[in-house]
């Protein structure tokens, strides 16, 4: 049996801004769209020029590690460094673009904040 709770190889996450998730709307809510959408389309068109939807960002870039059982790990960055996208793909709750990402066993997060005076909660 190995010793390797998590293994993370070239794992990458690409993300399309101003993409549209995919919803379970409502009739009304589809209903509402095709009457808003000609009005929305106008309203955003000089914005749409200057700046098209096609942007991407990568949220993660060819991470690896492994964790080893019995390891207690911490994720820590400045906002936008990736750490929730790590936490989804090793969840399951995204699919990475590129790489794999496995779990061997169980995973758990723990919220940890800090009070202003740098002290955890």
């Amino acid at each position: 049996m190995s010793d390797i709770a998590i293994k993370v190889e070239n794992l990458s996450k690409l993300y399309r801004i101003g993409a549209r998730q995919n919803r379970h709307d409502t009739l009304r809510d589809k209903l509402t769209e095709v009457v808003a959408a000609p009005f929305r389309r106008l309203r955003n068109l000089p914005s749409s020029i200057l700046h098209p939807p096609s942007d991407f960002i990568w949220a993660l870039k060819n991470v690896c590690f492994e964790v080893n059982r019995g390891e207690v790990i911490g994720i820590i960055g400045r906002n936008g460094a990736g750490k929730t996208t790590l936490l989804k793909i090793l969840s399951r709750i995204t699919e990475p673009t590129e790489g794999q990402a496995t779990v061997y066993g169980r995973l758990a997060s723990l919220p940890f904040t800090f009070h202003q005076n740098g002290r955890p909660e």
